[in-house]
C-alpha cells in the first residue's frame, strides 16, 4: 500500500491548520536545518501546500517536491510559483534519476506508506553520496495508542484513525515499530546524525496522557 491519497478531500483545511497547531514540530524540524542548502538540490517528500518548500527556498535550496495528493500539488505548485519542480507520485517510486539530490527531506509523510525500507531504498537511489536525509514521521508509540482497543499488539500492523485540529481532520494510517525506522537496512546505508522525539497539539491527546507524537531523524548517505 502507497501514501494515501485522501489528503484530497481536505488539502485546504489542512494548508489552513497546520500553521498553528504544528508550531512544535515546526521549530523542532528546522533546528536539524543546521547545513548549508545554498544551490543544493534539495527534494521534499510529502510536500503538502509548498510550506517547507518556501522556507528551504529562502535558505537557497533548488527546489523540488513529490506528494501523493493532487490537491496538494497544486497548492503547493501555487505557493511556490515557478521557484519549485512538484510532482504528483509514491515514495517509493520516487520520479527523479538516481543520485541526483544533494538533501531529501519528510515532514508527518513516511508514517503514511505500508513499507519503510522501501522508502528508504528509493531515497539512497535519489541521494548523492554523502547526501541529508533528514524526516519527521509519527511516533510508533502514539500510533499503538491510537489502536483504541484492549489488549492491543504494537507489533500487529494496523490502520488506525488519527484525529487532527480537534477532530476537524481525521486520516487513516498503517501502525509501525520503531525496528522498521531503525532497521538493519537504514544503518547499513545511512549514518544517523540525529535523533529527537517530541509532543505537538495538532493531535489529541490520548486519555490526557503526554507522550512523544512524532520523531525525528537525520542522517547521511553511505
Amino acid at each position: 500500500m502507497k501514501q494515501s491519497t485522501n489528503y484530497d478531500d481536505f488539502a485546504q483545511k489542512y494548508s489552513e491548520s497546520f500553521l498553528k497547531d504544528n508550531t512544535k514540530s515546526i521549530t523542532q524540524y528546522f533546528m536539524h536545518v543546521d547545513f548549508d542548502l545554498k544551490e543544493k538540490k534539495l527534494l521534499d517528500l510529502g510536500c503538502g501546500d509548498g510550506y517547507d518548500l518556501q522556507r528551504f527556498g529562502q535558505l537557497g535550496a533548488l527546489l523540488y517536491g513529490v506528494d501523493a495528493s493532487q490537491e496538494m500539488v497544486a497548492l503547493a505548485q501555487k505557493n511556490t510559483s515557478a521557484q519549485a519542480e512538484i510532482k504528483q507520485g509514491y515514495f517509493e517510486e520516487i520520479p527523479f534519476a538516481d543520485n541526483f539530490f544533494d538533501v531529501v527531506v519528510s515532514k508527518w509523510a513516511l508514517q503514511a506508506a505500508d513499507n519503510i525500507q522501501s522508502i528508504y531504498q528509493e531515497v539512497h537511489r535519489v541521494l548523492q553520496p554523502r547526501g541529508t536525509f533528514l524526516y519527521l514521521a509519527s511516533h510508533p508509540l502514539y500510533q499503538f495508542l491510537e489502536k483504541r482497543k484492549h489488549p492491543k499488539d504494537y507489533f500487529q500492523k494496523e490502520m488506525v484513525e488519527v484525529k487532527l485540529f480537534e477532530g476537524q481532520i481525521i486520516i487513516r494510517e498503517p501502525t509501525h515499530t520503531l525496528n522498521e525506522y531503525l532497521s538493519s537496512y537504514f544503518f547499513q546505508h545511512f549514518d544517523l546524525q540525529a535523533y529527537e522525539e517530541g509532543f505537538d497539539d495538532s493531535v489529541e491527546k490520548i486519555q490526557g496522557d503526554t507522550y512523544p507524537i512524532f520523531f525525528i531523524l537525520k542522517s547521511i548517505k553511505k
